[in-house]
């Protein structure tokens, strides 16, 4: 029983075959700038508003009380609600969501 072997194939031509797949499916090859990134920013921006809509109540409340942002990051993590990326909070983070919540109002 003979096999058939074939060399592999090296990767500038495994690279160049996949760009040419993606060429025939319509991919435009080569696109930069601030268009091509659009709907990626777009998307971010959209999760960003809803967690911050989820989260809204929790530092009206934190606000109300006179919480610094590091004791608003200190309870926020005392009660176990995870940051935007799910891990603790930090001053920083407070910061930020405090400043997104006064420009959406």
């Amino acid at each position: 029983m003979a096999k058939e072997t074939s060399a592999p194939l090296s990767v500038s031509e495994r690279t160049r075959a996949a760009l040419a797949d993606a060429k025939a499916r319509g991919v435009v090859l080569g696109s930069a700038g601030a268009r091509n990134l659009q709907a990626t920013l777009e998307k971010r921006t959209q999760t960003a508003d809803a967690f911050a809509r989820q989260v809204q109540p929790l530092f009206t409340e934190f606000l109300a009380q006179g919480l610094t942002h590091r004791q608003m990051a200190a309870e926020l993590n005392r009660r176990g609600i995870a940051a935007a990326r799910g891990g603790e909070w930090t001053h920083g983070q407070v910061q930020r969501m405090l400043n997104r919540l006064a420009d959406s109002v």
